[in-house]
């Protein structure tokens, strides 16, 4: 699939989103404060603050669905290939 400029960013922000996600799912918050207030920031939200101690709750469901859908089943592969790489 060749993307054009935004939809590269958008694939760059929701790959960075489903990375996040699996990372505090799996970690959990309590090391990650830098990360939920970048995710914060991100959303117009400010909800970092309220995070400690509390469990994540994933949306990768939501986000694996809305890539699946906008894009396709290949690039949503292709972005958790990537991101069980890292993690």
């Amino acid at each position: 699939m060749e993307l054009d400029e935004e939809a590269k960013y958008r694939v760059s922000y929701l790959a960075l989103r489903l990375l996040f996600d699996r990372l505090l799912s799996t970690k959990g918050t309590e090391k990650f404060d830098g990360v939920l207030h970048l995710l914060d920031a991100l959303a117009g939200t400010h909800l970092a603050g309220d995070a400690a101690g509390k469990k994540y709750a994933s949306q990768r469901d939501k986000i694996e669905s809305f890539i699946d859908a906008e894009f396709d089943e290949e690039t949503l592969a292709l972005i958790n290939k990537a991101i069980d790489e890292i993690v």
